[in-house]
């Protein structure tokens, strides 16, 4: 996702509906916005893979998941970076069971916080015995996990514009 455009086109894509009723699937429109508005400034621009392209979700879960009668648009960046810095797949998972989300079914959010927080062993060389260039390994552990922690180092490092909090 080297663009911009793609970063919104993502956050069009993912914003499926997530329950029956319209209520929560505003707030998880909300935390997709939201999310794609505080990423926007931080985003590379150069690259088109690497931990960055999956911390949408990550950040919207967050948002989204937050603590019961939150809405997505007000919680404050140290409250979010603060939930990426620990561990953000129990964070999102319980948040989601307390939103009373039924993470075992078949629904499109289910599916995509299972993809989110699959654990993966780490990956040093190919299936053939030869070693990966560094920038191909994987230290093993969850895509959410990894993007959790580039979207925690982006936003501390980059000074947001008012509005975009």
């Amino acid at each position: 996702m080297a663009d911009i455009r793609d970063l919104w086109w993502a956050a069009g894509r993912l914003a499926f509906p997530v329950g029956t009723d319209e209520w929560r699937t505003s707030q998880w429109h909300n935390a997709l916005r939201r999310s794609a508005m505080l990423l926007e400034p931080v985003w590379p621009k150069d690259y088109s893979a690497g931990p960055f392209t999956h911390s949408l979700p990550t950040v919207a879960l967050v948002l989204y998941a937050g603590p019961s009668g939150s809405e997505p648009e007000t919680m404050p960046e140290e409250h979010l970076v603060n939930a990426l810095k620990h561990r953000v797949e129990d964070t999102v998972r319980d948040g989601l069971t307390v939103r009373r989300h039924d993470l075992t079914d078949d629904s499109p959010l289910s599916a995509l916080v299972r993809q989110l927080t699959e654990y993966h062993p780490p990956l040093a060389s190919t299936s053939s015995g030869f070693e990966l260039p560094s920038a191909e390994q994987w230290s093993g552990g969850t895509v959410m996990g990894e993007s959790a922690r580039w979207a925690r180092y982006a936003l501390s490092n980059h000074p947001l514009e008012v509005s975009a909090i």
